[in-house]
């Protein structure tokens, strides 16, 4: 019997989706069989819903195709709401396949039941209830369209179990959709095809920039998008205005060599921050200009003119006090800023070359012998917390090397499930992945998915048995105690051991300096736990810091 479950894993490889990351439930299972019946998809189960949701948002970061999950309803989807809000945040597009209600329910509140598009109505693009045969195929194909159009971002496909496991009928499938039940859909609306003002608003862009003695471009992940980083390159080379990046815009240009782009911001440094600080005019591109992009909302500052180039219709027009803003794709808004600044050239003010003040050794030891090994198309994963500030301030990508963080909500417990949707993106290249312990307790699940799909995703552990940035917050912000202060020590090498993962201990990452190169250069996965002291002082923690002195 060919179910409506293989009429839909069909559909989705129509549409060039090749893998679909998820973890089953009863009401799921039918989906399982088709993906395991179609040659052309590949399904990676995790070790729970919120892990596998993650791995396929960062898929999808990596692979820039659309990501599908999925999880049982009721019970699994919830799991899944932070990487939605994520995916949300982050313009990254995913859909979430899930089960809700059968047709034969005689009443609500089913074991396993919830109503999805209430639960999300508020961080997705849409949800689509399917609750017949007619028009199913349709409505994935507009799920997918959706999450791809721009602003990218997630949609979540509901579809009655009972629905899934029925005997296809292929002409009430093919047919059009009849009845779809949606959440109201928050996302973007077409833009007009000319915007009458925008000549004026590229020539005051490009006047402002003209006349002021410091400038500062600030690249955010919405440059990493196609065509957007060519336009940023030419850009920056052929004006040479002093190049800055968001925690998730780093590598989108070399950042090696003279003059190469800093991160800015709460996961930056103090010097590049302070010019920041002092520039007349700082133009932003493809950023959310989000809490930790702006120096906890510091830029634009008093004075500053703000130029922003973003298509995203919820982002509100810049008061004629603070800048304007071009409407614009991150690609077409640089390249017509070119044109209007014509053979103008750059001649103001630059960043000093000095760095921030942190800890030298230890793990920022471990970030160079990183640097040192790094493919041509390896990736980076850091965690929330302090290990996204260390591969923030330290690490020096080439493109097409990656960093991915979780940039839309700052979660602990995504670096792992993430370096699998990473390595499964690029099977080709190494993922290096930097985490606390803290975000591995929320993930260690994961860890036996590495080791199962032999994954070559090397682990290293910032061990110090503490929520060490949370406590410094709690002691220099709120003149509290540390709030971790009674956690217990985990055995984190006998947990990987046990797991079936290779792993080191190191007490001292810059002494152990060749031991640690030698471990992580043999290709599979591997753990490095390493021993840090909570006196460690980060990039991240010094800015904090210096914020509450």
């Amino acid at each position: 019997m060919t179910t409506v479950a293989d009429h839909i894993a069909r559909r989705l490889a129509e549409n060039g989706v090749s893998r679909v990351f998820g973890y089953p439930g009863e009401t799921s299972l039918s989906l399982y069989a088709a993906l395991q019946r179609s040659a052309a998809l590949t399904h990676v189960v995790g070790r729970c819903p919120r892990g596998a949701a993650y791995a396929a948002e960062a898929y999808a970061r990596i692979s820039g195709q659309v990501a599908v999950c999925d999880a049982p309803g009721g019970i699994g989807s919830p799991y899944c709401t932070p990487a939605l809000l994520e995916a949300y945040n982050s313009g990254t597009p995913l859909v979430l396949l899930t089960s809700g209600p059968s047709k034969s329910t005689p009443r609500p509140w089913a074991t396993g039941q919830v109503e999805h598009a209430r639960l999300f109505e508020s961080i997705t693009k849409r949800v689509h209830v399917i609750r017949e045969q007619k028009g199913a195929l349709e409505i994935v194909d507009a799920a997918l369209a959706l999450a791809a159009a721009p602003r990218r971002g997630p949609v979540v496909v509901e579809i009655a179990p009972d629905v899934l496991e029925a005997e296809a009928d292929p002409a009430l499938l093919d047919a059009p959709a009849y009845a779809v039940e949606t959440a109201p859909d928050p996302g973007p609306e077409p833009r007009p095809a000319s915007d009458p003002r925008r000549a004026e608003r590229v020539s005051a862009a490009a006047r402002a920039i003209e006349r002021a003695s410091s400038v500062a471009l600030i690249a955010g992940g919405g440059c990493h998008a196609p065509g957007a980083a060519e336009a940023l390159r030419d850009f920056a080379d052929r004006f040479r205005i002093p190049v800055f990046t968001t925690l998730n815009g780093k590598g989108v240009l070399s950042e090696r060599g003279d003059h190469a782009p800093r991160v800015v911001g709460s996961k930056g440094d103090t010097p590049a921050n302070a010019y920041i600080s002092g520039c007349d005019v700082v133009l932003y591109a493809g950023s959310k200009m989000g809490d930790k992009s702006t120096h906890q909302y510091a830029w634009p500052s008093p004075g500053q003119f703000l130029v922003r180039i973003d298509d995203d219709p919820r982002v509100e027009e810049a008061g004629p006090a603070g800048g304007l803003l071009l409407r614009e794709d991150v690609g077409d808004g640089l390249k017509l800023l070119a044109e209007e600044l014509g053979a103008w050239s750059y001649g103001g003010g630059r960043p000093p070359a000095t760095e921030g003040s942190w800890s030298r050794t230890g793990t920022a030891s471990l970030v160079r012998t990183v640097n040192a090994a790094l493919g041509e198309r390896d990736v980076c994963v850091g965690e929330a917390s302090v290990a996204s500030g260390w591969f923030g301030a330290l690490l020096r990508l080439v493109p097409p090397q990656r960093l991915i963080t979780p940039r839309g909500t700052g979660s602990l417990g995504y670096a792992i499930p993430a370096s699998v949707g990473a390595a499964v993106a690029r099977p080709d290249a190494t993922v290096w992945t930097l985490v606390g312990d803290g975000g591995l307790t929320m993930s260690i699940g994961e860890l036996e998915t590495i080791a199962r799909l032999g994954l070559d995703v090397k682990v290293a552990v910032l061990d110090n048995g503490r929520l060490n940035l949370i406590d410094r917050h709690a002691v220099h912000h709120h003149h509290a105690d540390a709030v971790s202060r009674d956690f217990t020590r985990i055995d984190w090498a006998g947990l990987c051991e046990a797991i079936g993962l290779p792993v080191l201990t190191c007490a001292d990452p810059e002494q152990d300096a060749d031991r640690v190169r030698s471990f992580l250069s043999r290709r599979g996965p591997a753990v490095v736990v390493v021993d840090t002291s909570i006196d460690e002082i980060s990039p991240d923690m010094a800015i904090a810091i210096r914020k509450a002195h």
